[in-house]
């Protein structure tokens, strides 16, 4: 299985953030240490009827699903697999 990075864009500059892949694999959420969190936060995933038209997906507040003293969680709703093959 290949790492489903997210990304942000700040000032021209793209970083990469690795998602916790044991996590999500095991529950099918993604779990997101507190302090990584920050508006404009996204992964890509393929359109389900194009796959030669990419989507960002964008992990904002409102689709917090649960959160704990250290974590946020996120639902996630693709297949890893259609993920992970657009997001390196």
């Amino acid at each position: 299985m290949r790492p489903i990075y997210l990304f942000v864009e700040k000032n021209n500059i793209t970083r990469k953030i690795m998602l916790d892949m044991a996590y999500l694999s095991a529950k099918k959420k993604i779990r997101l240490p507190k302090y990584l969190f920050e508006d404009g936060l996204y992964f890509l995933y393929p359109e389900s009827n194009d796959h030669s038209k990419i989507n960002k997906y964008f992990l904002t507040k409102d689709r917090i699903i649960k959160e704990d003293e250290n974590f946020y969680y996120f639902k996630f709703p693709f297949s890893i697999k259609e993920v992970s093959e657009v997001s390196n």
